[in-house]
């Protein structure tokens, strides 16, 4: 999961391990605290089974034991950067038995690690000093659980029930410490258990025995009493404990473990987990924060022409194409490679405008939404939408009938709602005409949709919920004029009512078209109604000048550092409530390979169809003599388109002391899509490895990043 947007270099981090008595405590932290953040992060404990099975090999072919898995799968899963780490206020517990429970101080003879009355806390919330939290404990946890032997083989139980009472304990404690003052955001506190057997009384001896021992009633104290949910992971592949495990979920009100029956699927529950923490604890908080952009795009058919608007353009050579690899293509303004791109803070929609005859042509392609780099590269390519009889080559010019497709309906199948679009292509001419520049009719369309979803995402059940003070901004490129099809003042009090509502309007200017006076001026005025005077408009001739200009709209924008969540390197496809493509972390070399390949995919795709529109551009650059282009208002024919390694053991049932067990297409021109689901969206995908990040705009970014350099990826320092 993405950490914090670093501004932050040369941050180092010291770290001690606690003696036996007290937990461990971060030394000079420096990275990513709370204290700048609109939000709180959520406090999160881990209680991980200190018990004899746990020192039984479960990795053969390593041979490594439970514990040794377990350690290695927590320590990738809560190290800096990762985002237990960043973006959660962390602690950590250990938890075996108590051989005399009405005995304060006991501790158990044959356990090599400090273990007392049951339980042990490694690393705790709050600063033991001054009661503050502690926030850069994650290299504390790692630490504690490298320093932390291996479990006997034998003489230690699962004492599960004691466990969750020390939570309960202490939650109270850090609420009663640093509560919660009215006005402000309630803290979430979340427990999770990773257990590999059968819970036991207090003496580790009966398995699921005595009743009142079972966990689940301190699970639904914690659920009723002080709103904490219990997470639960198993590390086995047991169904006893499985069983046991979903019973102890489902009374803390997260329905069912996730099971870690071998190694590899060890750190598939894991994964889950975070999926979990992050959709229901983290996301809901900082989706408030998160800027809203929406990207208006002229869909005229000059976009389709070249040389002056007097011949369809080939492939990577149009206005349509250059302005889709500004917007998607490595090293564009949601690019997804390495680093930190702008589309991981942001949620992106995408609405076109043209012609407001029927068909009318004004539509949102995709609503607001994380991690949309793709969806926009699939709605605005001219080969999706090029479908035959109408359409055999999509740079042949006329006629063409587009035959306009839902991703989410079809391949690629896209979870929120994306259309594909593309400018009408007719005949008699040579080159391409039918759509025009309506542009007050899109930024209409803009607004309407804008008050629509504002509407539905304030609301308790929103997937990505809004507020009023929510920033959206919007960013119209336009490669015309509008004269001829909407009128000054049609276009004046669209943009000024988004300005009066707090919507800032950005405009950019491209093509060649805007080496003329006439255009210059008429999107100079666009750009002050749009911003209450305030803003220039942004000419660009080609792709790197738009590039430039893209980054630019995004300067005034600034981000919680506690909100940068979403890695859409790790999952560049927005998803509702599981991972897309999903996972496969046992599979069969048992690394969890397979998994990654899939993320990978349709990158990979992407990817090559952009080097292989740039070696085609390469090899047939030309000079190009672009000038006023635009099509004739007047004409109003009717268009012609269409519309990890296998585990070993007996089962997590085994014995803990003695001998006693533990047991489609749419025709082009219609007029769907105006509306996308606002809800819509995902749970992106947590990354173990991002970098933090700080408190600040865009524009710092750039600076740090060098834009003179054409270095796109807004890089964290690790």
């Amino acid at each position: 999961m993405i950490g914090q947007l670093g501004l932050l270099t040369g941050v180092g981090l010291a770290f001690a391990v606690g003696g036996p008595g007290e937990p461990a405590q971060a030394e000079g932290q420096n990275c990513g605290e709370e204290s700048p953040c609109a939000v709180k992060k959520p406090a999160v404990l881990l209680m991980v089974d200190y018990s004899t099975s746990m020192s039984a090999i479960w990795d053969v072919e390593n041979q490594l034991t439970r514990w040794e898995v377990t350690v290695a799968a927590l320590q990738a899963a809560t190290q800096p950067g990762s985002f237990l780490g960043d973006n959660t206020q962390l602690a950590l517990m250990r938890f075996g038995h108590d051989p005399e429970p009405g005995v304060p101080g006991t501790t158990i003879d044959l356990d090599p690690s400090g273990l007392v009355d049951g339980h042990k806390l490694e690393v705790a919330w709050l600063d033991a000093n001054d009661d503050t939290w502690l926030d850069c404990s994650a290299e504390a946890v790692v630490e504690s659980l490298a320093a932390t032997p291996a479990p006997p083989e034998f003489g230690i139980g699962t004492w599960t029930k004691g466990a969750l009472d020390r939570a309960q304990a202490e939650v109270a404690a850090t609420r009663a410490l640093v509560p919660d003052l009215p006005g402000e955001q309630v803290r979430s506190y979340v427990a999770v258990v990773l257990t590999d057997g059968l819970w036991t009384g207090a003496d580790g001896t009966t398995a699921l025995a005595p009743a009142d021992q079972d966990p689940a009633i301190t699970a639904t104290a914690l659920l009723d009493e002080a709103d904490v949910p219990t997470y639960v992971i198993t590390i086995d592949g047991d169904a006893q404990v499985e069983e046991a495990a979903d019973a102890l979920a489902f009374a803390g009100g997260t329905g069912a473990a996730f099971h870690g029956g071998t190694p590899g699927l060890l750190d598939g529950a894991i994964y889950g987990l975070n999926q979990e923490l992050l959709h229901d604890h983290a996301l809901p908080g900082c989706s408030r924060q998160h800027p809203r952009v929406m990207v208006l795009l002229d869909a005229s058919s000059s976009t389709l022409n070249d040389f002056g608007g007097t011949v369809p353009g080939t492939m990577g050579e149009t206005a349509w194409d250059e302005i889709r690899a500004g917007l998607t293509a490595p090293d564009s303004l949601f690019d997804v490679d390495e680093g930190l791109a702008p589309q991981d803070m942001l949620h992106v929609g995408l609405t076109i405008f043209g012609h407001d005859d029927a068909p009318e042509e004004q539509r949102v392609l995709a609503s607001y939404g994380p991690c949309m780099r793709d969806n926009l590269a699939w709605a605005l390519d001219p080969e999706v939408s090029c479908v035959e009889p109408g359409c055999d080559d999509p740079w042949g010019g006329p006629t063409i009938a587009w035959t306009y497709q839902d991703g989410s309906a079809g391949p690629p199948g896209f979870d929120l709602q994306t259309n594909s679009h593309m400018p009408r292509c007719e005949g008699p001419a040579d080159f391409c005409w039918g759509s025009g520049t309506f542009t007050h009719r899109g930024l209409e369309t803009v607004r309407l949709h804008q008050i629509d979803y504002a509407a539905a995402s304030q609301t308790d059940d929103a997937l990505y919920p809004t507020a009023p003070d929510t920033p959206y901004i919007n960013i119209l490129i336009t490669d015309g004029m509008y004269s001829g099809y909407s009128s000054d003042a049609q276009v004046q009090s669209e943009l000024e009512a988004m300005f009066n509502a707090g919507i800032t309007t950005y405009v950019i200017g491209y093509g060649d078209l805007f080496g003329f006076p006439d255009a210059v001026a008429q999107v100079e005025q666009m750009a002050d109604w749009g911003s209450g005077g305030a803003n220039d408009a942004y000419l660009a001739q080609n792709q790197v000048e738009l590039e430039d200009a893209l980054y630019e709209t995004l300067g005034p924008l600034e981000f919680d550092p506690c909100c940068a969540l979403l890695d859409c390197s790790e999952n560049p496809e927005p998803t509702t409530e599981e991972p897309d493509p999903g996972p496969s972390f046992d599979d069969d070399d048992g690394d969890g390979s397979e998994f990654q390949d899939s993320l990978d995919d349709l990158d990979a795709d992407l990817d090559a169809e952009w080097e292989t529109e740039a070696e085609t551009e390469n090899e047939t650059e030309t000079e190009t003599t672009d000038g006023p282009g635009e099509e004739s208002p007047e004409d109003d024919s009717e268009s012609t388109e269409d519309e990890g390694s296998e585990s070993s053991g007996s089962g997590g049932a085994e014995d803990e002391i003695g001998d006693d067990t533990e047991g489609g297409g749419e025709e082009s021109g219609g007029s769907e899509g105006a509306d996308a689901d606002p809800e819509a969206g995902c749970d992106c995908e947590v990354d173990g490895a991002s970098g933090p990040r700080g408190w600040a705009g865009v524009a710092g970014l750039i600076l740090l990043v060098g834009l003179g350099g054409r270095r796109r990826r807004l890089s964290s320092t690790r």
